[in-house]
């Protein structure tokens, strides 16, 4: 049985320069190495950093004979990951069609009205699932019977939606490699302000996370991988695929204050010089941690500041405050570590003058970047969930506004002209400008200055493909 793997291209969202260039698709990779492993033919198509469009791609299909597909999906490429479902059905009506991702959140009922092609969803991770997935197809072909037994999926026989139970965590050290030999690696970047010392290599140390934040739907529960295993992907990314710089994925890298401290001392005793960026909470660090992870490589983490006012923390259930972000950015600062804070506007109703008491804020803690998001409703997350059960939204009001472009049911906050503030207001301080060319590292620095200005610009000309 051969089987795709397929990351559909996503809409960018604007003003997100992180959206700019694409990651590699670690989860697909951690798929396709657990299927090769059970001796699978695996084939991944990364249709966002090659850049192929939907003809191409039934062009290139149409030359495989792939029985099985497994599409990657998060809200902001649903629409396009249903289109090539229906256009995998087109170029082989017997093929079966997976969808998984962070769309699977959305209810599987709404999922299913609106794309017939689909035959299986799964829900949460999908190493094991995709696994049995397989198994199960190879002995029965195309047909459904059996689907019931697999926990973390929905599928649909005829009408009926059905559920099956869900499935447990996967123990990460359980897990291959990411198959990162099926990707093309040397296509792949880090956006601004990331990638000093390119090529870099994206690295996941672990999953979940035990903090609530309303606006994230990540599991609860923190498993993370041992530090042996880390150092010996460290290590292979650096002799098997020349990697110059890591950036840990992790959502809080920090959270285990003893495993960060052994691998930074692993690093620094086996002598792994090698650049690395990650991000956390700033409740998270302390000076004599950050220290050690200073000596380790690390030159810049990302924070997530999402805001200066206390009333919006809380409603995100952030449990910090903003001394909490002050005292986390200073002691950074003090160890010469840059800083990126990251901060969400249109939660809550803003005017001049909470944009003037972000400014000032962030203007006061002094990160090194800042990157503002609009803050967008997801599925799955715990503000989401409040407003259905207050009757201010559905999941298929959610699931019209992703793919079809229509409004929801609650407000949006036409936020444009106080990000245009927020931003001109840091970066286009001549104090600001001047500390950074000085500050710059190497020629790539300066390039990547000047990248992270013209995507600036050209959000401000061009609308095309954004949110």
């Amino acid at each position: 049985m051969k089987i795709c793997l397929i990351a559909p291209p996503s809409v960018r969202i604007r003003y997100n320069i992180s959206g700019v260039y694409p990651l590699p698709p670690l989860g697909l990779a951690y798929i396709a190495a657990v299927l090769e492993n059970a001796n699978y033919k695996v084939e991944i198509i990364d249709m966002v950093v090659s850049k192929m469009s939907l003809k191409q791609l039934e062009g290139y299909l149409r030359t495989r004979d792939f029985d099985f597909f497994g599409l990657s999906c998060n809200v902001f490429n649903l629409k396009c990951g249903i289109e090539i479902a229906h256009l995998i059905k087109k170029v082989n009506s017997e093929a079966v069609v997976i969808l998984g991702g962070r769309c699977a959140a959305f209810p599987p009922e709404d999922i299913f009205a609106y794309c017939s092609a689909l035959d299986v969803i799964v829900h949460g991770e999908g190493e094991a699932t995709m696994l049995d997935l397989c198994n199960l197809f190879k002995n029965n072909g195309s047909s459904l019977d059996g689907l019931g037994k697999i926990s973390g999926i929905s599928f649909r026989k005829g009408s009926e939606v059905t559920r099956t139970n869900k499935r447990e965590f996967i123990d990460l050290n359980s897990l291959p490699l990411p198959a990162r030999h099926l990707l093309p690696n040397k296509k792949y970047r880090m956006h601004p302000p990331f990638g000093l010392y390119p090529p870099v290599a994206i690295l996941e140390t672990s999953r979940g996370c035990k903090y609530k934040c309303s606006f994230c739907g990540l599991s609860s529960l923190p498993r993370e991988r041992s530090v042996p295993g880390i150092i010996f992907e460290i290590n292979e990314l650096i002799i098997k695929y020349n990697a110059r710089e890591i950036h840990f994925v992790d959502p809080n890298f920090t959270y285990n204050h003893e495993r960060l401290k052994l691998l930074c001392n692993q690093l620094i005793d086996k002598n792994i010089k090698i650049p690395w960026s990650c991000k956390t909470r700033v409740d998270l660090v302390t000076p004599d941690l950050l220290k050690l992870m200073k000596r380790s490589g690390c030159y810049m983490i990302s924070y997530g500041v999402e805001s200066s006012r206390q009333d919006v923390l809380d409603g995100f259930n952030k449990e910090i405050s903003t001394g909490h972000t002050v005292k986390a950015f200073g002691w950074t600062r003090e160890n010469k570590i840059r800083t990126i804070a990251y901060v969400i506007l249109g939660y809550l109703k803003e005017d001049g003058h909470s944009i003037k008491q972000l400014t000032n804020f962030i203007n006061r803690i002094n990160p090194d970047f800042v990157l503002y998001n609009e803050f967008f409703y997801i599925p799955g997350t715990p503000i989401v969930e409040q407003n259905i059960s207050e009757g201010k939204l559905s999941y298929r009001d959610l699931l019209d506004f992703y793919i079809s472009g229509k409004s929801i049911n609650i407000s949006r906050i036409k936020f444009t002209k106080y990000l245009n503030i927020a931003n001109r207001s840091f970066y286009f301080r001549i104090s600001y400008v001047l500390s950074r060319l000085v500050q710059i590292k190497n020629l790539q620095d300066l390039v990547n200055m000047f990248k992270g200005f013209k995507y600036f610009i050209m959000d401000k000309i061009r609308l095309k493909h954004i949110f």
